[in-house]
């Protein structure tokens, strides 16, 4: 079994989705969200406000932090995926 890493974060961080959550259940451009966590709940869930909605109309939201990223992590993350991506390809 994979390691588990769970990200946690704290009110007030800039954050965006995950690029390993990115079209994986809905199939929309996450590119331009970005949110600040505004709440810290138990179990790794995170109110955040969007400064526009991934949902339409939900500008407030309830998420997991596992798919959640801070915005300074994201290219980082991205490159991550990308390379794991093309090695399955070369397979």
């Amino acid at each position: 079994m994979g390691k588990v890493i769970r990200r946690t974060f704290v009110v007030g961080d800039l954050v965006t989705i995950a690029p390993d959550f990115r079209n994986s259940i809905l199939d929309f451009d996450f590119e331009k969200y970005i949110g600040i966590v505004i709440r810290a709940h138990e179990d790794n869930e995170y109110v955040v406000r969007w400064t526009s909605s991934p949902v339409e109309t939900f500008y407030n939201g309830m998420w997991n932090g596992d798919h959640l990223i801070k915005v300074e992590n994201y290219q980082c993350e991205y490159n991550k995926i990308k390379e794991k991506r093309l090695h399955v390809f070369e397979l």
